[in-house]
């Protein structure tokens, strides 16, 4: 019979399991309605491409989703991955932008957009490498070696 008990989740990385829950949610909203409103938005010449759009926002969800899952479980390198994660979506993000947009950047909200990442990492960092959430993690590695 076992005594293990597992470490109580502490809070802020319960916000940070729920902010990549709300990242994947997103991308899962964003398939939805690019492939709803596909026929409306063929006829412009949507750049880029609708179905590019869906493909990226699917793989952003199921990459945002099995973080989650990792994170849920307690792997250590998720500290790591997943504010590693979140910046690579702003960088994606933003690139659209900077990329796709007739308008300039700051008229297209990218300076809003690129605070809003920036904030996000460093709370999803500071959230999961505070000194005091290390034993969380840890135990999941002594556990793991036994």
């Amino acid at each position: 019979m076992s005594v293990y008990l597992p470490a109580k989740r502490p809070f802020s990385v319960t916000l940070v399991l729920g902010g990549v829950i709300l990242f994947g949610v997103w991308n899962v909203g964003k398939v939805v309605v690019l492939m709803q409103s596909r026929p409306v938005l063929d006829p412009f010449g949507i750049r880029p491409d609708p179905l590019w759009q869906v493909a990226w926002a699917v793989l952003w969800a199921v990459l945002f989703f099995g973080g989650a899952w990792l994170l849920r479980g307690r792997r250590p390198y998720t500290r790591y991955t997943i504010p590693l994660l979140i910046g690579l979506f702003g960088l994606y993000t933003i690139g659209l932008r900077l990329i796709f947009s007739p308008l300039p950047f700051a008229a297209n909200g990218g300076y809003v957009i690129t605070a809003f990442f920036v904030i996000v990492v460093l709370l999803s960092f500071l959230g999961l490498r505070r000194a005091g959430r290390r034993h969380y993690f840890q135990e999941e590695i002594e556990r793991l070696g036994d």
